[in-house]
């Protein structure tokens, strides 16, 4: 340890604006803190110091590490970046709660809201003083492909003046806005795959802490394990969170081979089934369907799909799973959805350009509002921006999907050149499984979100996944495209041995 002491990274993180930055933040807690309701420590108050307990290790451990092994500030700053990532994804799981729209909209929150906002808030401090270092990211929020995102989400903020319940949705506009500044971050700081890789592998730890703990929860449930023949714990956000889980950790070990990806896979699969969200078992299926067809290996994707499929056979003969399907009878109107959406679109009619303001779909309990009564988002992302955000949202989203999906078939189209280049490179190879393994992504993503909420309403995990996606497939195909540059200025020998019993020596580009 006396000589792994790097003196250079510890002055420069304790400079002027890092100290600004903390005296900020602590004067900005200070101000809010005492105008919050008076609360006692009961079980909120102690999920959200445990919270921040782990958060305060994870960034010691991050920076102690990287002093220690001497990192350089850019890769300082993308670990505690992911650090905070991780800790905006996993933040729901520590903090479930039950809330009426009634009671929200009049300014009215439970506990375990108020201590979900402060880690929020201690995200935007952590984030504000990683910027002080590397503020040059901020303008590229308004380049590329990032710039359709940006303006989307400066609508959505902007609509919170004209929105039913004001101070919920400026909590959760404060969420959006801090996962799109982190990834952007993130999208400067990450210079080539194994940059990308890091950024699946902190993605998947928090997926899984987002599948395994509400069957945890499930467990101490004074309404059982089961609940109504599925998993006691909201198939229709759990289902999707496992799929997506599975999905990466398929991708991670077609990159590592390593087997704990084949574990958290597997875990992914048996949530996804037991939660039995339809959409997301289906989503789930086909993406990892795509995933391996694209590698052009059809026996093993047909012995995956049959896997999953005996799996699915075992988990139903076993559960409670068998008598939800044969008293199932929601097929004509998915589960009501059909409803729900006739609804929403005549309710837009009465403000078709500019919509409600954000999150006007969770306020149903409002007269006004033409929605469902008890909905609190129309399932599905598009009628959810339509409603909201009216036809300059919908144009903005379609925008982002476009942006997002063309970058993918980019990314494909160059890693294909480049794995013809380079056919031995293990570089060329896992740039190539990233865009597949987008693509793969981006078609699970896009089917929840045609049944469910999972963009263009809160920013929950589904949300951040599908932001996460649009910065993935905007680096990945940067990096490879820089990887084919790189490939093709690679100098040729000016001759090559063509015949090895008279060792004639030709011009290479003969």
């Amino acid at each position: 340890m006396q000589r792994s002491v790097a003196s250079r990274p510890v002055k420069s993180w304790f400079s002027g604006g890092a100290i600004a930055g903390v005296v900020a933040a602590a004067a900005f807690g200070s101000w809010i803190v005492p105008k919050l309701p008076a609360v006692s420590f009961d079980d909120g108050t102690i999920s959200m110091l445990a919270d921040a307990g782990l958060f305060f290790i994870l960034l010691c451990g991050v920076v102690g590490t990287a002093i220690v092994q001497k990192v350089d500030q850019r890769r300082m700053i993308y670990r505690l970046a992911l650090t905070v990532w991780w800790l905006l994804i996993v933040n729901e799981v520590f903090f479930s709660r039950v809330n009426t729209s009634f009671g929200m909209g009049k300014g009215q929150f439970s506990l375990h809201a108020y201590a979900e906002g402060t880690m929020w808030l201690v995200c935007g401090a952590v984030l504000f003083i990683l910027t002080l270092r590397r503020p040059g990211y901020l303008p590229q929020l308004f380049q590329g492909t990032t710039k359709w995102l940006s303006i989307f989400v400066l609508l959505c903020l902007v609509s919170i003046i004209w929105t039913p319940g004001k101070v919920y949705a400026m909590a959760w506009g404060l969420k959006l806005t801090l996962a799109v500044c982190l990834l952007q971050l993130c999208a400067s700081l990450i210079a080539d795959i194994s940059d990308l890789e890091l950024f699946l592998k902190v993605t998947a730890i928090a997926f899984l802490f987002l599948t395994v703990l509400p069957v945890y929860y499930a467990t101490s449930d004074p309404e059982g394990f089961w609940f109504e023949g599925r998993l006691n714990a909201d198939p229709d956000l759990l289902s999707p969170m496992a799929a997506s889980l599975m999905v990466i950790s398929m991708m991670l070990y077609a990159m590592t081979k390593k087997r704990q990806w084949v574990a958290t896979g597997t875990i992914g699969a048996v949530i996804m089934l037991m939660g039995f969200g339809k959409a997301g078992v289906v989503g789930g299926f086909v993406a990892a369907g795509i995933f391996t067809l694209l590698q052009k290996k059809v026996v093993r994707s047909l012995g995956l799909l049959m896997g999953l499929g005996a799996l699915a056979a075992l988990i139903i003969s076993v559960t409670p799973l068998a008598s939800y399907l044969q008293t199932y009878e929601g097929g004509s109107t998915l589960t009501g959805r059909t409803q729900i959406w006739s609804n929403a679109i005549n309710a837009m009619r009465q403000s078709p350009l500019l919509g409600r303001g954000y999150l006007a779909t969770y306020f149903s309990w409002e007269n006004t509002s033409g929605l469902t009564s008890g909905a609190v988002h129309v399932h599905n992302g598009f009628i959810e921006v339509a409603y909201n955000n009216g036809i300059i949202g919908e144009l903005l989203l379609l925008t982002v999907h476009f942006m997002m999906l063309r970058n993918i078939l980019s990314a494909m189209k160059t890693t294909k050149i480049l794995r013809s280049l380079q056919p031995t490179s293990t570089r060329a190879w896992h740039a190539y499984l990233l865009t597949i393994g987008c693509l793969a992504l981006y078609v699970h993503t896009f089917l929840q979100g045609l049944l469910g909420g999972h963009f263009g309403g809160r920013c929950m995990s589904p949300y951040m996944l599908w932001l996460g996606l649009i910065m993935l497939s905007s680096v990945t195909r940067r990096v490879s495209e820089a990887m084919l540059q790189q490939a093709r200025h690679v100098r040729e020998p000016l001759f090559s041995v063509t015949d090895l019993d008279t060792l004639q020596m030709v011009p290479s580009h003969n």
